[in-house]
């Protein structure tokens, strides 16, 4: 006889509501990453001014993965959930702040938003073994840390996003083609807490 649990058995043990609806969320904040980014890695380089549209749609997806994420350590939830709120208030207040800073303020918080991405992404890569999410949880730092030091141009900027759009709609591919929930193929964070009586 099998001693392995289902999700859903080890959700229910655990006392946690997490079902179909919850991961079809989680599934549509990818959707709307690959979206955005798309939008992003096409526009940029034209140079059009809309395709801070792709990034807003970009950031709308990574937060509404992250409300939706399902990891059995909270902390690590906490922390991607509240870098991504940060970095959207962030981006708020680079508005409001004098010109001079304002770019580097909006840049921190699109920073901020993406390593909440970089997050997501090596939750996909260390649960499900998927090198599009490890390579996603390296290259945006990188991308955000080029233009925030370098101030890199936009050809080497429109690379970066075709790249970012590529590994995201493969990521993106293969989390769709999963069955519905999923149980992680490691155990690298154990089983979840069972609940207390």
């Amino acid at each position: 006889m099998s001693t392995t649990t289902t999700l859903e058995e080890q959700l229910a043990l655990a006392g946690i509501k997490y079902g179909k609806r919850h991961d079809l969320s989680y599934r549509a904040g990818f959707v709307m990453q690959v979206l955005g980014m798309g939008i992003l890695a096409v526009l940029y380089p034209l140079d059009s001014p809309f395709y801070t549209i792709g990034i807003m749609l970009f950031e709308a997806g990574v937060l509404l993965a992250a409300v939706y994420l399902l990891v059995w350590m909270t902390w690590l939830k906490k922390v991607i959930l509240g870098a991504i709120v940060a970095g959207i208030a962030l981006q708020v207040a680079g508005f409001y702040a004098p010109e001079q800073y304002a770019g580097s303020i909006i840049i921190a918080g699109i920073g901020l938003v993406c390593a909440g991405a970089a997050g997501l992404a090596g939750k996909e890569a260390y649960c499900f073994q998927y090198c599009e999410g490890r390579m996603l949880m390296w290259l945006y730092p990188i991308v955000i840390l080029a233009n925030l030091v370098w101030n890199v141009n936009l050809a080497v900027n429109a690379i970066a996003f075709s790249a970012l759009f590529i590994l995201n709609l493969f990521l993106t591919g293969k989390k769709l083609k999963q069955p519905i929930l999923a149980s992680c193929v490691s155990n690298m964070c154990g089983l979840p807490p069972e609940k207390k009586a």
